[in-house]
């Protein structure tokens, strides 16, 4: 058995109206009903505005951080070519053009395609990284020397999509 009240709100959905301005037929419980006076504020409100003030916040805070993320990357790449300029010395009298640089900083500085802009094609591929200057950076650095040793390293292509989704490979 309904309520009176549910009773009563679906009866209203069944009492028409004809809009005087436009002839548009609407029901009673599409009606927006406006008043002279200010409306009193209620709890309701107040939660509604703090939700749309915190979205607010929370879009402005996005968009700093995308800003503060693309400037930091532009930081970065205005400062790779002083940073391998600085650093060239230290390739070309090992013999290492500074273009075949690449940085990784970690878990070895730098990795080194010689041969890569001075010859068409890459004759060897070369970890290169300071001294560890603590001891977990040195068994890091023992445990890669000891793969390549070992012989236990190998080379891979793997093709992604647009989607990020890993593509079957063609031809296998």
């Amino acid at each position: 058995m309904k309520s009176p009240l549910v009773a009563t709100l679906q009866d209203f959905r069944r009492i028409l109206g004809v809009c005087p301005c436009c002839g548009e037929i609407f029901r009673l419980t599409d009606l927006m009903i406006a008043y002279r006076a200010k409306a009193s504020v209620t709890w309701l409100d107040r939660l509604e505005a703090d939700e749309e003030r915190q979205q607010r916040t929370e879009d402005k805070f996005s968009e700093d951080e995308r800003q503060i993320r693309e400037l930091a990357k532009e930081r970065g790449r205005q400062a790779l070519p002083r940073l391998l300029r600085e650093a060239e010395p230290v390739f070309a009298c090992r013999g290492y053009f500074a273009h075949d640089v690449k940085p990784l900083f970690d878990p070895v500085d730098y990795i080194i395609f010689d041969g890569m802009n001075a010859s068409p094609a890459v004759t060897r591929i070369v970890l290169f990284d300071g001294p560890a200057l603590s001891d977990a950076r040195e068994r890091v650095q023992r445990s890669i020397q000891r793969a390549f040793e070992a012989g236990n390293y190998e080379w891979k292509t793997v093709r992604m999509g647009k989607d990020g989704r890993i593509q079957p490979e063609r031809g296998r």
